[in-house]
């Protein structure tokens, strides 16, 4: 392994070194970006695509250059898939075509004797290797910009190591397929939304097999079911963050699909998050004082669940805090954006020496990757009052 990593060390210099080359006599960084983290392979497309979701950590333009940065890679051919099922699946099946190729996994449509249609989801072969080698290189990285303080006080270890974690999830599906089966039984206390059904007896190493859910496509075609698709899978998210505690923090519109009549379809769930309790209520009461233009009481709620050292200026966060909720609630609700929200507040956690806790972190970014269709389809949504319900359940269970 060690080896390994030094020689993949020496290849991913090359490419950044090529890339930064480039940068200096173009005006084209962003798309020398996105060019870079393809050629530099699956791990670092897949982590590009999370850090593309923190804006508690990554600059905003950064993050809107990785948000470019999409799956575009062959299937792995049937035969060779096949070649990946459990024995049952691969008797009880009449057919398979590839669905769809992503990093980490492709997924076949498939029919059964029975006449069920299924999803298949499997695994790349050889992608854990793959991952664990740079994952083991970015964690060396980190250590290393950590102690020489390239990123000032950047806790560079511990944000690789949150992103690591994320990319390793996404190779388990046995915790894909548990947390699939979780959000399912969760979300029937939301009406109109839809989680494809983990079909166990076919499951194998490395192979998810679900229900086929008919009439998945692209939401602009039923432009009116995408309008109520998309607030149904709002309403989705409340449920998660304020009354469940496991959050899907990836709705982005590969994940998110409007059926005819207005359902939402919800799937992949290899990138999800499970809030303690303590954590959900602390979320639902920040949420619920800001809504009421209550910046120290919202002030009050991160400090109290914030990483807080002797470096920290508790009281400059609060007056600054104060002022961005006030500035927030002043327009009216068609005008709030979430996004420049979430930057200011994770900056003014920075620049006053305090670390985000992950009860706040998956959360909003959970609402982030949804606030770009939400922008599209129902700008007009009246998102305080959606949310609510949820807050004011959430803040007493």
């Amino acid at each position: 392994m060690r080896a390994a990593v030094v020689l993949r060390a020496f290849e991913v210099l090359v490419v950044l070194a090529a890339t930064g080359v480039r940068a200096v006599f173009s005006r084209r960084r962003a798309d020398l970006l996105t060019d870079a983290v393809v050629r530099l392979g699956p791990t670092f497309l897949k982590v590009a695509q999370l850090l593309g979701t923190r804006v508690d950590v990554v600059p905003l333009e950064v993050c809107r250059a990785l948000a470019r940065v999409y799956d575009d890679l062959p299937a792995v051919p049937v035969s060779a898939a096949q070649q990946r099922f459990p024995a049952r699946l691969r008797a009880d099946l009449v057919g398979v075509t590839p669905a769809a190729a992503g990093s980490i996994a492709c997924v076949y449509r498939g029919e059964l004797r029975d006449g069920r249609h299924v999803a298949i989801k499997v695994r790349r072969p050889g992608i854990g290797r793959v991952v664990a080698r740079d994952l083991a290189l970015l964690g060396r990285l980190a250590r290393l910009a950590e102690s020489l303080r390239l990123l000032g006080g950047m806790p560079v270890v511990n944000i690789v190591g949150e992103i690591a974690d994320a990319v390793r999830q996404q190779l388990d599906f046995d915790a894909e397929a548990a947390a699939l089966r979780q959000l399912g039984a969760n979300l029937v206390a939301v009406p109109g939304v839809r989680v494809p059904a983990v079909i166990g007896e076919y499951c194998g190493p490395g192979v998810l097999v679900m229900e086929h859910v008919p009439g998945l496509r692209d939401g602009s075609v039923f432009p009116e079911a995408k309008r109520d698709a998309t607030i149904t899978a709002l309403r989705a998210v409340y449920q998660m963050i304020f009354l469940d505690g496991l959050v899907h923090c990836d709705l982005h519109p590969g994940n998110l699909y409007a059926l005819p009549d207005g359902s939402a379809v919800i799937v992949d769930a290899g990138f999800c998050r499970r809030m303690t309790d303590s954590g959900r209520r602390a979320f639902a009461e920040f949420f619920y004082r800001m809504t009421r233009g209550d910046g120290a009481a919202c002030a009050d709620v991160v400090l109290a669940t914030a990483g807080v050292t002797e470096r920290s200026d508790p009281e400059g966060f609060r007056t600054e805090m104060i002022r961005l909720v006030e500035s927030a609630t002043r327009d009216s609700i068609a005008d709030f954006d979430l996004v420049p929200f979430t930057v200011r507040l994770f900056a003014l956690q920075r620049e006053h020496g305090l670390a985000a806790d992950p009860a706040f972190v998956f959360p909003i970014l959970s609402l982030v990757v949804l606030e770009g269709t939400l922008r599209e389809v129902c700008a007009d949504v009246d998102f305080q009052t959606e949310a609510l319900p949820f807050v004011l359940r959430g803040m007493m269970t």
